[in-house]
This record gives structure tokens, sequence and C-alpha cells, in this order.
């Protein structure tokens, strides 16, 4: 493929395939609660799964082995396993969240059971992973997701002011009448920064990687499409 092209793409499938619906639930709610001032956690998250990103594709290409095989030869079996079994965990909750996510979107648009439409969401699911190769799910998922472009084009229309925005990306706490509210904050904090630097984000991008036939010569590649 050519680099270009293959740069376009991977762009494309990164922005509908990284920004999923905790991100969204937790921005939205960060943002209604607090305006702008939490923005400075969606930019740390956001270098931060930078990083992750592209040390998870460089060792991918180099070591054509998954994550946990390399953290399992370096750290041990039991660090590995740790580390696997907590990162399943938290991927497990997220496949949760996004089958609840799936649900409340078909209500939306069809009403019924919320219950029920989270048992059709979870087949729909199923049959999409039994059937589907895997660079097909990333292809038209991940430009689906461009659909939510929607986000960046009603946040320029409403016409927010744009130094507040500005500002908001260096570290703040803003000032509030409740003492408690400072925990509420603190929690949005975390939330919001879990939300970004989700695990699972790294795995699929490396399995991308070994799929995708990536090699030593192709990391300058990765750096730049993370």
């Amino acid at each position: 493929m050519n680099p270009l092209v293959q740069i376009f793409l991977s762009i494309l499938t990164a922005m509908g395939g990284f920004v999923e619906v905790g991100e969204l639930v937790f921005a939205v709610g960060a943002g209604a609660k607090f305006g702008f001032s939490l923005l400075w956690v969606v930019a740390l998250g956001t270098l931060g799964i930078v990083f992750f990103g592209e040390m998870a594709g460089r060792v991918a290409a180099v070591t054509r082995q998954p994550i946990f095989d390399w953290v399992r030869e370096r750290a041990g079996f039991r660090m590995g396993l740790g580390t696997l079994v907590a990162a399943n965990l938290v991927s497990l909750l997220t496949c949760t969240a996004e089958i609840g996510g799936i649900a409340i979107v078909l209500r939306l648009f069809f009403g019924g059971s919320y219950r029920l439409l989270a048992v059709v969401a979870f087949l729909a699911l199923l049959l999409i992973v039994w059937f589907f190769a895997f660079k097909w799910i990333e292809r038209f998922f991940g430009l689906l997701g461009l659909l939510m472009i929607v986000y960046l084009v009603a946040a320029v229309r409403l016409h927010p002011d744009w130094h507040a925005v500005g500002a908001a990306f260096l570290p703040n706490v803003p000032p509030l009448q409740d003492p408690k509210e400072y925990l509420v904050y603190a929690y949005f904090t975390v939330s919001l920064l879990s939300s970004i630097m989700l695990p699972y984000e790294t795995y699929f991008y490396a399995s991308g990687v070994i799929e995708d036939g990536w090699q030593p010569r192709d990391v300058p590649m990765n750096r730049i499409i993370v």
C-alpha cells in the first residue's frame, strides 16, 4: 500500500476506533459539570495513549509478538499473568459499557426494552466478531466512527470562549462552593483519564500491526501514525 494512503487510512480509523462511548460519556459529564476545566486531562490522556500506542506498535513490528507474549518473557510468568488478568477485566468492563451504549442508541431510535436491546447488541457483536476478518472490523467500524466528527462541528458552532478553552489545557482546579465537589472533580479526573488511556486500544493497534505484516523498517511509519 502507498505510504501516504496508509497514513491517511490509519488516521481515519484511529479517529473512529479510538474515540469510544466511555470517553464521550465522561467527557460530556465532565463538561456539563465543570465546563472546560478538565480539558487538560483530555490532553494528558491523549498524549499518554500516543506514547503507549507507539510503544505497542514498535514492539509488535520488531518482535512480531503480541504485547503479552513480550511482557511474559521480560517480566516473568506471574507479572505477565497479573497484567493479563487486569487488562482483560478492564477490557470486559469496556465491552460491557459499549454494549450498553449501543442499546441506548437503539432505544433512542426505535424505542422498546433497554434490556432486550442490550441482548440484541451483544448477539450482533458476537456475529460480527465471528464472521468478519479483523482488518474489515478495523476499517469498516473505524471509518463509520468518523460520524463522530459531528461533535467537533457542534463544538465550533456553539461559539465557545476560545480563550477559556486554551487556558483549560493547563492543569487547574476551578473554585468550587461545596468542598465535596472537589472529590467529584477528582473522580472525573481519574475517570476521564482512564477512559482515554484504555488498555484494549494498544492491544488492538498492536494486533493490526502484526496482521498487516509490519517489519522493523515500518517503525518510522508507526510513529507518524500514532
